[in-house]
C-alpha cells in the first residue's frame, strides 16, 4: 500500500509515506541552538526525549505562508527529528504514477486529486541536516 502524510509548506503540497513518521505532534516550546544552521529551528522535550526540530520549508526552498504549525516526527539510525510544517492535510494513498522530481530532497512527484505533492525523501533531508553541522 502507498499510504502517505500528505502535508503544507506555504502553497506547496508535501507528502511522507506512513511508514516513515512516527507521528504528528504540536511544535511546542523549542529552545534554539547556538551555532545550529538555518535549517535547525532548536530543540523541544517530547515525552522525555530531547527532540531536534528542522525546519523543512527551509530544507526544501519553498517559502513559509504561516508559522510553523506541527512536527512530523520520523527516525532514520536511531536519530529523531521532528520536521516542521504549515499543516497536515491528510493521511491517505498516493495512487497515480510517482515521477522524478528535481531537487534532491525529493524521491518524486504525483498528481493528487488535481494538486502536485512532492514526495519528501527523509533520507537526504536528514543527511543533509548531519552535512551542515559537520
Amino acid at each position: 500500500m502507498n499510504v502517505h502524510v500528505r502535508f503544507r509548506l506555504g502553497t506547496e503540497s508535501y507528502a511522507v509515506p506512513v511508514a516513515e513518521v512516527l507521528e504528528v505532534a504540536e511544535v511546542g516550546a523549542l529552545t534554539p541552538i547556538p551555532g545550529a544552521p538555518a535549517s535547525v529551528l532548536g530543540v523541544r522535550n517530547l515525552r522525555g526525549q530531547v527532540l531536534p526540530v528542522i525546519d523543512l520549508a527551509a530544507v526544501l526552498d519553498a517559502r513559509r505562508a504561516q508559522p510553523v504549525g506541527k512536527l512530523v516526527v520520523t527516525e532514520r539510525g536511531g536519530r529523531r527529528a521532528g520536521l516542521a510544517i504549515d499543516q497536515v492535510t491528510d493521511v491517505g494513498e498516493v495512487v497515480s504514477e510517482v515521477h522524478d522530481a528535481e531537487s534532491p530532497f525529493l524521491s518524486g512527484s504525483a498528481l493528487v486529486d488535481g494538486e502536485l505533492v512532492g514526495i519528501v525523501d527523509v533520507d537526504e533531508v536528514f543527511a543533509a541536516i548531519e552535512r551542515s553541522v559537520e
